[in-house]
């Protein structure tokens, strides 16, 4: 994972690690992102102890599932069971049209 979020303290310091993540022009790994995200960010014994935080994933995605995408469905409903929203960021028109609808990736 790029980010840490443990590691920062201010709202600063995670916007600089955020302009720092280069974009590797690969894969697009929906699934792989999200389950990173839901093992090693929300499936420790630190969130068992932040009961009080909002949780939610922010997927920046160009929006064609590329790896792993017959599995995509199957990560996203782990996330939502475990009351986790999906905050999805497009950064092309093509993410409408292959992902929310056939994913139901957005709550």
């Amino acid at each position: 994972m790029d980010i840490n979020l443990g590691s920062y303290s201010t709202k600063a310091q995670v916007l600089a690690a955020v302009d720092r993540i280069q974009y590797l022009r690969e894969n697009t790994n929906m699934t792989g992102g999200l389950r990173v995200a839901r093992l090693e960010v929300f499936g420790g014994a630190d969130y068992e102890r932040r009961l009080n935080v909002d949780r939610f994933v922010i997927l920046i995605t160009d929006g064609v599932p590329t790896y792993d995408a017959d599995k995509l469905d199957d990560e996203v409903a782990e996330i939502k069971r475990m009351d986790i929203r999906i905050l999805g960021v497009a950064i092309t028109d093509r993410v409408f049209t292959h992902v929310s609808f056939s994913h139901s990736l957005f709550h």
